[in-house]
């Protein structure tokens, strides 16, 4: 089965190189691969044509020019390699998450925690929850390894968690320093 694919092609002045860097940032937070400099696709549906949309106007307010297509593999083992390079790329995302997890986790363990750290762990973990709440958007092709990621942050805001008492309004019951 042939796969559709949006693809973007797009220029911007080279100065001020900021410019660049915030349409590549903004391609790699929607989930965009790149196939050659300067050529991106993802996957054809509602959300990414309205994405790549939204990004084609922002370029050409800032002096670039843009092409916006909608293209039909003709060969689906070309469509299994696509699909293969976003798998790749969103397990590599979530692998970072579930290890940042981890290793916060680890910290949570450690005897002697302040109080600091503890807040300073479960806010680093909240910043993750967001993340992956971002690459489950971007996840277009279901990567096996996200349901490790989540578990492992799960796990994670349950070790910092253990360290404050329920019972007295969310005051470290086990944090030194206080």
């Amino acid at each position: 089965m042939a796969l559709d694919w949006l693809l973007c092609s797009y220029r911007l002045p080279r100065q001020p190189s900021r410019l660049r860097l915030a349409v590549w940032r903004r391609l790699r937070r929607i989930g965009a691969l790149m196939l050659h400099d300067g050529l991106w696709t993802l996957p054809a549906d509602t959300k990414t044509r309205e994405d790549f949309e939204w990004l084609a106007e922002e370029i050409e307010e800032r002096g670039g020019t843009v092409l916006l297509w909608e293209s039909r593999s003709l060969d689906s083992a070309q469509d299994a390699v696509l699909a293969e390079r976003f798998r790749a790329e969103a397990e590599e995302r979530y692998t970072g998450l579930a290890e940042a997890a981890e290793q916060l986790s680890r910290v949570a363990r450690r005897p002697g925690l302040r109080t600091r750290s503890v807040e300073q762990a479960m806010q680093r973990l909240r910043a993750l929850e967001r993340a992956i709440r971002l690459d489950r958007r971007r996840d277009y092709f279901r990567a096996p390894c996200r349901a490790a990621a989540e578990k492992a942050i799960r796990a994670a805001i349950e070790a910092v968690r253990s360290r404050i008492d329920p019972e007295a309004g969310g005051r470290r019951q086990h944090a030194v320093g206080d």
